[in-house]
């Protein structure tokens, strides 16, 4: 048996739990406070609807917004909506879900439930409360504020079980907090002041697995108690005259299909330790198991061949068959297997199915021993995997066993309000004639710029962009042509004319707040010589000189580009503060430089001549290598057939003696030599057999 199909004797397990454990348990629920936005006392009333007059409609003029199912008509789209909510709309899209005739007009719907209210009161009297409170309304109450609707399609058979909840029972059913696959209990507080919680699945219930909705209050919790309490597993020797306790459990999908029938009983067997003074472990015992699995996924698709059909149309590949045809036999096989396990289906306290809303044909078909309606089928109440035998033994443990938490009351409390406000519904967010009205009343503190503002914005744009891209040519051309309408030199009163200067209103200017600064940070030498020599004679300082902005140099990412700054340096030392507020660290000869990097250029050529060099005498001394080799193997084979085909007395073994064979191959390496060794004997075998068969 799987170790998944085992839970340890010292967790609890859900019908065998100790008697004293059960009798101190309290239910514990969440419980809707009465200032959350959910509580009942917290919904608003929904208005009427304010429909189209029938003076209007009598005329032939219709409202702006029109339902397609009743025909009533409306001013405004909010009258639509909550058109939407009313009985008389809901009675009409429940006869057409029936196929029945559409639309039932306001009138005749206000006669139906007029007529609903004689059949309840029987008298006079409770008819004239019920006329006067149509009459003053135009349109009928919605579903929240009147039962009519419900009791209306429960004559006429048009509403299922769960729409006859009244608000009532609504609302208490909302009061008792929110519906979770765990019912959790709390035991006292030990003397050590530990506090613990239980929580147990609702899914391994009968009846509280089957609810739909919870019961009213605190009612949920003491009937799941009451049921936990009913269902204990006697002791084996008072349980001899009971019936066997059985769970079936099924899964299927992806081709394969895994299902047993299990007995709540479980055995004690020995542990991992083992020994008779080990821990023992509790495994399930397994009625009836049984496992399929047919190829019918479409490999790294993904979905059944029959879903893929249904969606796209049948193809007609091979594989296609193949898994259409492996589906079929999967359907046949598990129907039989159902056919057979039907005694132990019907006895079953509990059927546990996990497949998808597709394969239902597969379980529900006319002879099966399934009905969808059968209260006891449900699902798992949490992820599962592919389905196996260990699969279902995993599923088994985490249903029957209980959960056990040790948290404090103040830890419980902050868990229940982070809980509320997750579910609490979202601020209504502002209507859309609010929202444009604040629009237009917003002012607009964007200024409008003129045509030549706008053409002069476009200009600084197009040359910052070439002056990024190192673009020498054009923006020497460009600068030529529009740089005096660009007023590229602004005065300063402490820094006087500095050239290049970017608007304010540009992003770059906070960080690069000149041309030469531009240049620099994106590394572009060629702009930096343009600009600090004449006639442009950018200045190298920071700018504005009274902020802790950065200098030119310091912005210069590369060696070239900042050798330009000392090439300027050099050329004309007086003309700026270059080791001062320029940050330059010294002159450099530009001569000298180009001579240094034009010897190490040649020092640099001269390495890779010799490595080009060095790489072509290793080629052709591999080369020669490997014409010896074949020049070798060559002479061994006319060697081979002369030994072969010559005639007289044949050494033993054939070819020529050891000693020449060695000297032959002093100057191989082992694996050359193991390669002509092997050719020799493959040659010699080729010879025996030519031998033989001529």
């Amino acid at each position: 048996m799987s170790s998944s199909t085992r839970l340890p004797a010292s967790h609890l397990y859900l019908f065998q739990l100790p008697p004293d454990l059960l009798n101190t348990l309290t239910p514990r629920q969440l419980v809707i406070p009465p200032d959350h936005p959910l509580h009942p006392s917290n919904r608003a009333a929904e208005p009427t609807p304010t429909p189209a007059t029938e003076d209007l409609l009598d005329d032939g003029k219709r409202g702006a917004y029109t339902c397609a199912l009743t025909g009533a008509s409306f001013d405004t789209l909010e009258g639509l909506k909550q058109h939407y909510r009313t009985d008389w709309y809901r009675y009409n899209v429940k006869l057409k879900l029936q196929g029945k005739p559409t639309p039932v007009s306001e009138q005749a719907f206000n006669q139906l439930v007029e007529d609903l209210s004689d059949s309840l009161s029987g008298s006079g009297s409770s008819l004239s409360d019920s006329d006067s409170s149509l009459s003053s309304s135009s349109r009928p109450t919605t579903s929240t504020s009147d039962p009519s609707l419900s009791r209306l399609l429960a004559k006429q058979s048009l509403s299922s079980p769960s729409s006859l909840f009244d608000d009532e029972d609504l609302d208490s059913a909302l009061l008792s907090g929110p519906k979770s696959p765990l019912q959790w209990f709390d035991a006292p507080t030990t003397p050590e002041g530990v506090e613990t919680q239980y929580g147990i699945h609702r899914a391994a219930l009968p009846e509280a697995g089957a609810r739909k909705r919870l019961l009213p209050s605190a009612e949920e919790g003491a009937a799941v108690l009451a049921e936990l309490k009913a269902l204990q597993l006697p002791p084996q020797e008072q349980a001899d005259g009971e019936g066997e306790k059985k769970w079936t459990m099924l899964m299927f999908g992806g081709g394969h299909f895994a299902g047993w029938v299990i007995s709540l009983r479980p055995r004690l067997v020995s542990g991992a330790k083992g020994g008779k003074g080990g821990a023992k472990e509790r495994e399930v015992v397994v009625l009836e198991s049984k496992t399929f699995h047919r190829y019918t996924t479409r490999r790294k698709q993904g979905g059944g061949q029959g879903a893929n059909d249904a969606a796209n149309g049948k193809a007609k590949s091979a594989g296609a068959q193949i898994r259409r045809h492996n589906e079929a036999m999967l359907n046949d096989e598990v129907g039989a297997l159902l056919l057979s396990w039907s005694h132990h289906i019907s006895s079953s306290s509990l059927i546990f199915l996990r497949c998808s809303k597709s394969s239902y044909k597969t379980f529900f078909f006319p002879s099966s021993p399934l009905v969808r309606t059968d209260p006891r089928i449900r699902g798992f109440g949490f992820p599962t995997k592919r389905p196996t035998l260990s699969e279902l033994g995993r599923c088994w443990a985490e249903l029957t066993r209980v959960r056990v938490g040790h948290l404090s009351r103040g830890e419980l409390e902050a868990l229940d309000r982070e809980y509320l406000k997750s579910i609490a519904p979202p601020p209504a967010l502002a209507k859309k004639e609010e929202k444009q009205k604040e629009k237009e009343e917003k002012p607009d503190d964007t200024p409008k710029l003129s045509k030549e503002e706008e053409l002069v914005r476009d200009r600084w744009t197009r040359l910052t962009e070439m002056v990024r891209k190192g673009r020498l040519d054009s923006t020497r051309t460009f600068l030529d042509k529009y740089g005096a309408d660009l007023h590229l030199s602004p005065s300063l009163p402490d820094a006087g004319e500095v050239w290049g200067v970017l608007p304010e209103w540009m992003g770059e200017a906070r960080t690069t707040p000149t041309l030469l600064h531009l240049a620099a940070a994106a590394g572009q030498p060629a702009l930096v010589r343009l600009f600090l020599d004449p006639p442009y004679n950018a200045s190298p300082y920071p700018y504005p000189p009274s902020t802790s902005s950065r200098a030119a140099y310091d912005l210069s990412p590369s060696r070239p580009t900042r050798n330009e700054f000392r090439f300027a340096f050099h050329r004309d030392p007086a003309k700026w503060d270059w080791s001062g507020l320029g940050r330059v660290p010294g002159a450099l000869d530009e001569s000298v430089e180009r001579e240094k990097e034009r010897r190490e250029e040649e020092k640099r050529s001269k390495l890779r001549a010799r490595e080009a060099e060095r790489a072509e005498q290793e080629r052709k001394r591999e080369e020669e290598e490997r014409r010896a080799e074949e020049g070798m193997r060559e002479k061994a084979r006319e060697l081979a057939a002369a030994s072969a085909g010559g005639s007289g007395p044949k050494r033993l073994g054939g070819g020529p003696p050891m000693p020449v064979r060695e000297r032959e191959r002093a100057g191989l390496s082992e694996e050359q030599k193991m390669r002509v060794m092997r050719e020799e004997r493959a040659r010699a075998a080729e010879a025996r057999l030519k031998r033989l068969g001529g």
